[in-house]
């Protein structure tokens, strides 16, 4: 699955748990508000699992902006339940769901502002395959056998 599907999942299932938050893509607002939410990507690497796989490894940062510490982070409890419980529901994307190896939460920070920033990592491991060249295939073959 690529980023650009991950993080459109991420951003639906916050959009459905929290319809009236605006939620933004690939970087943090310059000036948030309480009820906001931001979906990233902080890290991507790719490892070589086999000649024929590659062992995707993603991690998301889910950040939650709210008025006080306890709404931040029973917030980003909330939603990490559901990543690890139910699933990132993958419908309209060949790969299917996404299933996250695992989530954490970061202690709310306190902002200029006043507002509270938690971040949770959700981490995704996937494996793609390794695309080979094409040969042409032996078209015709004849034996031929003598007995003596």
């Amino acid at each position: 699955m690529f980023l650009a599907e991950e993080v459109g999942k991420f951003v639906e299932l916050i959009a459905a748990k929290y319809p009236e938050a605006a939620v933004h893509r690939f970087q943090e607002p310059a000036h948030p508000a309480a009820g906001e939410f931001a979906v990233s990507v902080k890290q991507e690497t790719r490892r070589s699992e086999t000649r024929s796989h590659t062992l995707v490894e993603r991690q998301y940062a889910m950040v939650c902006y709210a008025e006080d510490a306890e709404t931040a982070i029973l917030t980003m409890e909330l939603l990490s339940r559901c990543i690890m419980n139910e699933g990132v529901d993958g419908k309209g994307v060949s790969s299917g769901p996404i299933r996250a190896e695992s989530v954490s939460i970061d202690a709310p920070e306190k902002l200029d502002g006043g507002l509270q920033r938690c971040i949770g990592t959700v981490l995704v491991r996937a494996r793609e395959s390794v695309t080979f060249e094409n040969y042409e295939k032996i078209g015709k073959v004849e034996t031929r056998m003598t007995t003596i």
